[in-house]
């Protein structure tokens, strides 16, 4: 009976001791006043790792004027159709609310085509009606990236509704009461440019070009983004040594700034 006893006594400690290695790494036993007291030890979390990024969300003016960006370059002769003012062609929000927005684009065919975007992945559908031969929208098989023609050149550009005062370009064009004047003075408004002269304290208009897009760059100068009447394109940016200066570039693409400079028709602040 004696032997049972210890055996007994010997299996219930080996049994404890077992229990106790099989607790949880954080955790620490220290002894207590009157028995073994257990702490649960919380696991350390690094001060350097790294937050969840957060998620730019695209606004509307960007929605808007990517699409535009988009159909100009699905569509080629988009450009001359607007400017021949023979069929309504408009950009317009649809809806929108923060898990999507829809750009309604009223196409020279009569369709209406809508993009459906989602304003946090930039992931968008394209639906298509047409009045008179479909009986609803139809969505189409086209998908893209919204992101990829907002702001192409700078990802933290910024919309603004103009560029202010008056401006003239680098090279002189003719002479007036005396005075050698620059071949154009140049105002902004929200959609165009105005090319003109001073005469006598006023600006008189010669001609226009639309503007495309309109940004304020991270460094707080402008780039404007132009296509002119007769369907070419070209880029405004601000110095990189002066901020009243607007660099000129023959073209849309940052790629190629470097070969399509054109110091002349550069723009200075005058005003």
């Amino acid at each position: 009976m004696y032997l049972l006893k210890q055996l007994a006594l010997l299996s219930l400690i080996l049994g404890l001791g077992i229990a106790g290695c099989e607790k949880e790494e954080n955790t620490e036993v220290i002894g207590g006043a009157d028995e073994p007291t257990t702490i649960v030890l919380e696991p350390e979390i690094s001060k350097d790792e790294p937050k969840e990024t957060e998620s730019v969300i695209i606004s509307d003016e960007q929605a808007i004027a990517a699409i535009r960006n988009y159909s100009h370059i699905s569509y080629p002769d988009l450009a001359d159709i607007e400017k021949s003012g023979e069929y309504p062609v408009y950009w317009e929000i649809a809806s929108s609310n923060d898990k999507e927005i829809v750009v309604l684009f009223r196409s020279y065919t009569g369709a209406q085509v809508r993009y459906y975007i989602n304003p946090v992945s930039g992931d968008s559908y394209v639906t298509e009606f047409v009045p008179g031969i479909t009986q609803e929208e139809e969505r189409t098989e086209e998908s893209f990236n919204v992101k990829d023609y907002i702001s192409k050149n700078d990802p933290d550009a910024e919309n603004v509704s103009s560029v202010p005062g008056t401006w003239a370009t680098a090279s002189m064009g003719y002479e007036y009461n005396g005075d050698v004047l620059p071949e154009y003075h140049v105002q902004f408004t929200d959609s165009e440019v105005i090319y003109g002269h001073m005469l006598d304290g006023e600006f008189m208009t010669d001609h226009t070009a639309k503007i495309i897009d309109l940004e304020n760059t991270a460094s707080g100068g402008y780039r404007i983004q132009v296509e002119s009447s007769d369907g070419g394109h070209y880029t405004y940016q601000t110095s990189d040594n002066d901020d009243n200066v607007l660099e000129y570039y023959e073209t849309w693409d940052e790629d190629d700034f470097h070969s399509m400079y054109r110091g002349g028709a550069s723009l200075w602040k005058i005003d």
